[in-house]
C-alpha cells in the first residue's frame, strides 16, 4: 500500500517513507528530541504564538538567541493560542526551552533583529514581573535567567533612528534593559557591521571547524554588496525622497550562515521596496536575496505575510526549507505560499514550517498541503560536516521536546 507524505504528517505513522523523484525522506514521529552533539549546528525556531524567537547551537558549543518576541494582542489570542499556554509570558516559555537544552545559564550572543515588540519584548504587555518592580518581557525576561556575553543589533548605539514605525514600547524596554544588562552581567553591546564575516564566530573551538561561518548582510538600510563593500540604501533612500523615514522592517539586519556545504538565511523583517538613485523603488528584499545567494533553509522575511517573500526574493534564495513565525492569522498568506511552493520558481522538495495555522485561513494553506509541516517548534540539525540535514517538528502544546515529524535533506546541490 502506497503512504503519501500528507497522510503521513496527518497521522501516527509507524515507519519512514521515501517521496518518489525527490531528496526528501521522512522518519516516523516518535520519541523526544535528540539533542545537540560535538559538531552539529541546530537551529530552534521556538513557537510560543506571542512573537518570533530563534535559538542557536553551533558546532562547537557557541550559542545565539536571535529575537525574543512577546507581544499579546487581544484580537488575535483566539485565533493563535499562546503555546504551552498563557499562564507564563512567552520569554519564560523560552527560557524553559533553553534550559532543556543547555547545561549551563550562559548565552554567548543576544542579537536584535529590529525594534518591534514581536522580536524584543514589549512594556504595553510586559507588566511587573519582576522582584525589583521592572518591567521584564521578551529578551530581557529571557536575561534574568541567561546571562548574555555579547550582545548585537541593528543600531547600537544609536536606536531608533530613520525608522518611520519603531515600536515605542520595545525601544523603551531595551534602551532600559541593555545598559542594565551590561552593567549586572559585563554584557558586551555593539552593532551589526554589515559585510563583516564572522563577527559572530565560534568562541569555543573555531579551528576544528573552518568551514563555518557567519556573513553580515544587511543592518540599518546598508547592505553588503558581495565583495569587499557595502552600500548605504538607507542613505540613497533618504537623500531622494528628502525625508529619514524608512519603515523599521526595511533596516532589519540579516545574516548568513553557512557550514560546509550547509546554507542558513535570516532577516528579520526586511520586505518590499526601498528607493534607489534613479529615485524609484527597487525590490529590496530581492536586492538582499541576491548577495546571499542560494541556501538550505531560509527564515521568512516579515513572517511570510503579505508584504515579504516576494517571488523575486524567493528565487534568489531557491531553500529547500522555510520557517516562519505565527502571531496572528495573516501570516499565513496565499501569495508567500505561492512563492515558496512554487516548482517554477525552482525545482525541487519544499517544505514550510508553520508553528500554528488558524481555523480561518486553513483553506488557504489546505492548496499548499503537501509542502506544509505540522505545526510546532521547528528544529533544524545539520550533521557534522553539514553534509546532510534534519528537520524536526516538536509539539508545542507541552515541553515534551515530543518529536511530530522529522523529514530529511541533502546539504547543497543544484537547484534551477
Amino acid at each position: 500500500m502506497s503512504v503519501t507524505r500528507r497522510a503521513f504528517v496527518k497521522g501516527s505513522a509507524a515507519a519512514s517513507l521515501s517521496v518518489v523523484g525527490g531528496c526528501l525522506s521522512v522518519d516516523e514521529g516518535s520519541g523526544a528530541y535528540p539533542g545537540w552533539r560535538r559538531g552539529e549546528l541546530d537551529i530552534h525556531f521556538i513557537h510560543t504564538g506571542v512573537g518570533e524567537q530563534t535559538f542557536f547551537i553551533f558546532p562547537d558549543g557557541t550559542t545565539m538567541l536571535l529575537d525574543c518576541g512577546d507581544t499579546h494582542h487581544a484580537k488575535y489570542m483566539c485565533d493563535v493560542p499562546p503555546q504551552p499556554s498563557g499562564d507564563r509570558y512567552g520569554g519564560e516559555w523560552v527560557s524553559r526551552y533553553i534550559q532543556r537544552l543547555v547545561s549551563g545559564r550562559t548565552i554567548d550572543y543576544v542579537m536584535v533583529s529590529h525594534w518591534h515588540g514581536d522580536h524584543t519584548g514589549d512594556l504595553m504587555f510586559g507588566g511587573k514581573n519582576s522582584a525589583d518592580g521592572r518591567i521584564v518581557c521578551g529578551i530581557p525576561l529571557v536575561g534574568e535567567h541567561f546571562t548574555f556575553r555579547h550582545y548585537l543589533d541593528h543600531q547600537y548605539p544609536k536606536m531608533g533612528g530613520h525608522a518611520k514605525d519603531p515600536d515605542p514600547d520595545a525601544l523603551r524596554l531595551m534602551k532600559a534593559w541593555i545598559p542594565y544588562a551590561m552593567k549586572r552581567d559585563g554584557m558586551t553591546a555593539e552593532k551589526v557591521q554589515v559585510g563583516a564575516l564572522n563577527q559572530i564566530k565560534l568562541l569555543k573551538d573555531a579551528a576544528a571547524y573552518p568551514s563555518f561561518e557567519i556573513r553580515n548582510l544587511a543592518g540599518n538600510g546598508v547592505l553588503w554588496d558581495g565583495k569587499n563593500g557595502i552600500v548605504d540604501c538607507a542613505r540613497v533612500q533618504i537623500e531622494k525622497t528628502g525625508k529619514d523615514e524608512i519603515h523599521e522592517n526595511r533596516l532589519s539586519a540579516a545574516i548568513r550562515i553557512r557550514y560546509g556545504a550547509f546554507a542558513y538565511y535570516t532577516g528579520g523583517d526586511n520586505e518590499l521596496t526601498m528607493i534607489g538613485e534613479n529615485g524609484k523603488a527597487f525590490n529590496w528584499e530581492q536586492t538582499i536575496g541576491k548577495v546571499c545567494g542560494p541556501v538550505d533553509v531560509a527564515k521568512t522575511n516579515h513572517h511570510a505575510g503579505a508584504f515579504g517573500m516576494s517571488p523575486g526574493f524567493v528565487r534568489e534564495l531557491r531553500a529547500k526549507v522555510y520557517l516562519s513565525s505565527v502571531w496572528q492569522p495573516k501570516m499565513v498568506d496565499h501569495k508567500s505560499l505561492s512563492a515558496m511552493c512554487s516548482r517554477e520558481l525552482y525545482s525541487g522538495d519544499r517544505l514550510v514550517c508553520f508553528g500554528y495555522i488558524a481555523d480561518k485561513v486553513k483553506e488557504v494553506a489546505a492548496a499548499y498541503d503537501r509542502d506544509l509541516a505540522p505545526g510546532g517548534h521547528a528544529v533544524v540539525k545539520v550533521a557534522p560536516g553539514g553534509g546532510t540535514f534534519k528537520v524536526y517538528t516538536l509539539n508545542a502544546a507541552d515541553e515534551s521536546m515530543a518529536v511530530l515529524a522529522c523529514f530529511r535533506f541533502e546539504s547543497g546541490g543544484p537547484k534551477t
